[in-house]
This record gives structure tokens, sequence and C-alpha cells, in this order.
């Protein structure tokens, strides 16, 4: 079946109109392409990267580091059993999948990803380990790990398997795994334990704990247990909605956030800082009342996003109900203030940015100016929410279709935000629905299938921070079941040119910028001089001006950077002034045997100094740039005269003149 092209209008704030570009397949599937807007994003071709195949199990996670590297991690069958598999995305294209638990039985699940600048990736999943008894003459129970393997720069395979830790029955782990562009990283799971007996607070709560390890690049190391309450209170049963989760910011600052039950049964949000292999305090995230009316119902579904200066924005969900003030179910946001020295920052108190009769999973994103971007399913709608310093601004919402599934969004300091969910596209299949906002207002969208339709599942996406998302889903079902990935490229970052201050001459016309940032692949430069193309296909970030194309006076310069999708950006104007011609010289004959020698200085000014002039009769005068000399006798003479600017144009002339 046929994917579909989106062909309506792109609405924007200048009432421009601008065309969907759309790409046939040479398997003659049609797919959207982005229309590249300024400062927005381009939506590569969707590539599938398994299949189609019935073995292919579900893809469970994506990852995206800041230099835009990453992959998308899935499980399909191999020899009978359940395994790990691995598409890496690197300088714009996918490899060929990588098996990750080479060596292991299996069967493996809950496998999730983290990436590393320059191509490094870090997997972690849970996998059968051994059975044990737990009291003499008691059946032997199946106990699980939690297992790792990393992908180094520069290598085609995972390296060594290591164990993390015993995660009991395994049912409980869903780990999240977060990683910091060195290579640092920290996985926050939980565990099962039931080992000191608690009377459940409600029916089915258990005994669990939330745990976090540490990975320096070489091996893990356990901090132990975040909870607040540890063994004393039994929680919900574990599910993928109320794991803990984990995020690191390129800094390496760190911050958990998890689900743990109150002495009253109460499931809240908390949260600690992470310094190392240092936990900080627990602090409360989620709210114990509501406009002085006590909060009774369940928080879950944590979502957190870390920015480059250490503040955080927290995302729960709070149940429904006559346990909420607010009735309904509602979305609500809390922030940690940026750490200041010596002080130790709390969250400032929660708040509720949407309500409605179902409210999915949301996910937040740092974006610019400490500011934080916010996505979610909320009454069968998904929206946006922007996030700023104390301030929470609801957008109109994108679009229906998710229910309460999955919604991710990407944000960049500067193009807007991007989200993506599971959707109907406009032929009634199945399609992920992508749609981005402009600061200015304007928006465009498009829907993503593979080459064989069917049910969407597994949707996974990362954003690295710089504006760029990776997706990953699997679509089609049996023998039709497909890996899908693509990718949405924000257009090279802003970048500066400079040129010398100042008037200079053509051979010191030398442009340097800085690299742009972002792009796909390497990223390409041209040089434009008064809007004119004067060099171009640079990859190095300085050049020296063509003299042909300078010639005199002030000229606007610019530098475009261009990736490999073809997306451009364009540095802001440079001025240059330029003084390509030497001292013009005028030697004119008077009356009564005299001449006069006139050095006219261009814009960059004379070299009073170096100015010199011989006028042919043994006389000479220096530093003058005006001269009348008069001659003993009448004649015929050669007047030599030497100007140098203060750029280094040089004029040397030498004029006859006849004197009576």
């Amino acid at each position: 079946m046929p994917a579909f092209v989106d062909t309506r209008q792109i609405r924007s704030t200048f009432s421009s109109f601008i065309k969907w570009v759309t790409k046939l397949l040479l398997t003659a599937i049609a797919i959207v392409l982005f229309a590249a807007a300024p400062a927005g994003a381009a939506i590569v071709p969707p590539t599938v990267l398994d299949g189609p195949s019935s073995s292919v199990v579900d893809v469970d996670g994506a990852a995206l580091a800041p230099d835009g590297s990453g992959g998308i991690v899935y499980r399909k069958l191999e020899g009978g059993a359940i395994h790990v598999f691995v598409a890496r995305f690197l300088d714009g294209t996918w490899s060929a999948p990588i098996r990750v638990d080479y060596g292991q039985l299996g069967p493996a699940t809950q496998p999730t990803i983290a990436a590393a600048d320059g191509g490094q990736l870090l997997v972690t999943w849970v996998q059968p380990w051994t059975w044990i008894a737990a009291t003499a003459g008691a059946a032997p129970t199946l106990h699980y790990e939690l297992m790792s393997a990393l992908l180094q720069r520069g290598a085609s395979s995972f390296g060594q398997i290591e164990r993390v830790d015993d995660v009991g029955d395994g049912t409980a782990a869903y780990p999240s795994l977060a990683m910091a562009p060195n290579g640092n990283a920290y996985v926050a799971y939980r565990v099962v334990t039931n080992a000191v007996p608690v009377q459940p607070l409600r029916p089915g709560d258990e005994n669990v704990e939330d745990r976090v390890a540490r990975f320096n690049g070489l091996a893990w190391s356990s901090l132990g247990t975040i909870d607040r309450l540890p063994g004393q209170v039994t929680a919900r049963r574990p599910s993928a909605t109320d794991g803990p989760v984990v995020g690191v910011n390129s800094g390496g600052q760190a911050l958990v956030v998890w689900q743990e039950s109150d002495p009253g049964g109460v499931a809240r949000i908390w949260a600690r800082r992470l310094f190392g292999t240092v936990k900080g305090p627990a602090m409360e995230v989620s709210p114990t009342s509501i406009e002085g009316k006590p909060v009774s119902a369940d928080a879950d579904a944590p979502a957190l996003a870390l920015n480059e200066f250490g503040g955080a924005e927290v995302a729960f969900r709070l149940a429904g109900g006559a346990g909420s003030p607010l009735g309904s179910s509602a979305l609500l946001l809390d922030r940690l203030s940026t750490p200041a020295a010596g002080k130790v920052s709390a969250f400032a108190g929660a708040a509720a940015v949407g309500t409605g009769p179902t409210v999915g999973t949301p996910d937040v994103v740092a974006s610019g100016n400490a500011g934080f971007v916010v996505a979610c399913p909320i009454g069968g709608n998904v929206g946006l929410v922007n996030v700023g310093e104390g301030t929470e601004t609801p957008q109109t919402p994108l679009g229906p279709g998710a229910g309460a599934g999955p919604v991710f969004v990407s944000a960049s300091p500067t193009a807007g935000a991007e989200a993506a969910w599971a959707a109907t596209g406009p032929e009634g299949l199945p399609a992920v629905q992508v749609e981005e906002r402009y600061p200015t207002g304007g928006w465009q969208n498009g829907f993503l299938s593979a080459p064989i339709s069917g049910p969407i599942g597994g949707l996974v996406a990362a954003a690295s921070g710089e504006g760029d998302e990776l997706l990953g889903f699997e679509q089609g079902s049996g023998e039709s079941s497909q890996v899908v990935g693509t990718f949405a490229q924000a257009p090279p970052e802003s970048f500066y040119a400079s040129a010398p201050t100042g008037w200079v001459g053509p051979s010191k016309a030398w442009l340097t910028w800085k690299a742009a940032g972002q792009g796909v692949g390497s990223v390409t430069y041209s040089v434009l001089v008064d809007g004119r193309l004067v060099d171009g296909g640079l990859h190095r970030l300085s050049t020296q001006l063509p003299r042909a194309a300078l010639g005199s006076g002030l000229r606007q310069v610019r530098v475009l950077a261009t990736d490999q999708l073809g997306q451009r950006t364009m540095s802001p104007v440079v001025k240059l002034r330029v003084q390509g011609e030497p001292p013009l010289v005028e030697v004119k004959a008077l009356p009564r045997r005299r001449v006069r020698v006139r050095i006219y200085g261009d814009r960059a000014g004379l070299r009073k100094a170096a100015t010199l002039v011989r006028f042919g009769d043994g006389e000479t005068t220096r530093r003058r740039p005006t001269v009348v000399h008069t001659y003993p006798r009448p004649g015929r003479y050669t007047v030599t005269v030497r100007a140098l600017d203060r750029v280094g144009n040089h004029r040397l002339a030498r004029v006859e003149v006849t004197v009576r």
C-alpha cells in the first residue's frame, strides 16, 4: 500500500506560500519532504532499516548526540530467540543492523540506547541470568540482569558485554539511559525486591527499589537506591509509564526523577540531582495540595529535560477523580532552577497546564533562552507548551490522532519546535505525523510511512538539543513488519564571519568564520561579495578573497553554509573596506622653470615617511605629498615619484617634464 503526500498549504506569519517538496521513491512510494523554510527543519525520506520480516519484534528506543550522530535500538528473532540490534546513524546515513548481545542466549527485553558525540552508542537491556532459591526448600525463581554494551567511536561492532545489576524477576526494570557528549552515562531502573515483607498499602502494591548506576566510559558503578523511604513503603506494580527517568545535559550535569508512594500510599514524583557517584537530596516534584486542597490521586509518567545551565523541567501526569482537586486528568509541570554556587536549588512548585478526560505521556526538551518545550496528547489532541522562566504558554493544539499514545518533541535555541506522533493520514492509512512550529507563528506538517502500509507501533524519538530529531517506528505486521528510521534535521546553525577592521589592501583581504554546526554530513561554505558568488565548495574556515572581485571601496561580504541535504544558513553581513589602487601622482610644469608634484592619498591614507620625489636635477625631497620645485636652468627632466599608502599599495611613476 503506498504512502501518501500531504498537499495542504503551509501557513506563515508572512502569508507566504511554501510548496511541499515531494519525491518519488524507486519503489514508486511517495513520501513527504518538508520545504526548507527559513530556520525550519528538513525531514529526510524514511529508510527501512530492517525487514519486511516476521522476525521483527519491536522498536524500543532512539538516541541522538548533540553532533547529530545516534541510533535506533530494536529487537528481532534470530536463532529462535529475541535479540537486540542497533541501526547506527552517522554523517547523515544509516548503518546495516548491528547485533548488540552476541553470545547471550536471550530473550532480551526492555532495551534502551544513549549516544555520545562521534557516533558512540551505549545500549542496556534485560535478560535471564540464573535460578535462585529465596530460602531453603523454596522453589527457585528465575533472576534477570541488566546488561550493557558499548559501540566505540570508529568501531563497527559492540564491545564486551558488561553486567550492570541483578534486577530480580526483570519485569520492573524499565531502564532509562542518558549519556553526556563525553561518554559518561547514567542508567535508572526499578527492581521488585520483596526482600523485606511490608504490608501493601493498596491492592497490587509491591516492594520496589528505584536504583541508579553510573558509567564512566569504561565500567559501571552503583549509586544504590534513590528512594526517599527505601523498603518502608510499597509502590504500584511497575509499568512503562511509572519507571524512573534520568537526564544528562551537555556539561554532564544529571537529574533523576521517579515515582514513589508516600506513607499514605499516594504515588508521587520525586527528584535528585546526581553528582558523579554522589546523590543529592530528594526533592518533591508533584504537589501534595492544589489551592489548599489535598491531592490523593497518583502522579505518574514523568519526563524531564535539563538545559545547558543545569536547570530542569519535569512534566508528569496527575490522575483525575475524587483524589484530584482538578477533577479530570491533568498535565503538570515543575521547574528546577539553575543551581547557584554553594546553594541547593529547589523546585518552584507544580502547575497544571492542561486537563482532559485523557492525558497521554508527555515529552519535554530544552529550548532557547533557558526555556523548555513540552508536548503531550490531551483529550485526543496533541499540543505544545512553551515554558519560560516562570511562565507557561499553551500553544494551539497541533492536531488529533494520538489518543494516549506517545508524543515526541524536539526544539532548538532558534528554530522553534517539532512534534511527532502516530496518527492517521489524509488517505485514512496509518502514518507518523510530524508538525513544526516556527517562533514567528508559522507552521508546516506532513505524514511519514513505510513502503508497506500497516499499523504503526513502537514509535520512538530522540532530540539532540540543537533542533535535530531522530525518529524510529515499526510499521506493518507479520511478514510485512518493517523497522523504519528517519531524521529531522535543522539547518546549519547560525554562525558569524569576521574581516579585518579598517582599510586593507587586496593581499590582506582575508575572511574567517566560525563552523556552522548541526548540518547533516559535511558542511561546505561559499563566499559572496556584494551579492556575487566569488568562492565556493570550501571546507576550511577562512579564505583570501580574490583581487578581481574586490576593486576598491566598502564591500558587503557574507558566508553561506550548506549541508549535504542542501539546507542553507547565511552569516550576517560583514563590512570589508578594500583599497585596491595605489595613490595617484600628478606632475605639472609651471612658469619660471618650476614643476609641481602632487601625490593624492587614497582612502587608506598615505605613508608620508615613504614618500620620495627625485626631480632629475640631483635634488630630492621626502615626506611631502605636495611640493613645488624650481630648476636652475631650462631643459627636459625626468621626475621620479615613489608613493606608498597605509595598506601597502605602491606607486612608482616616472614623468618627463620640460621647463622654460
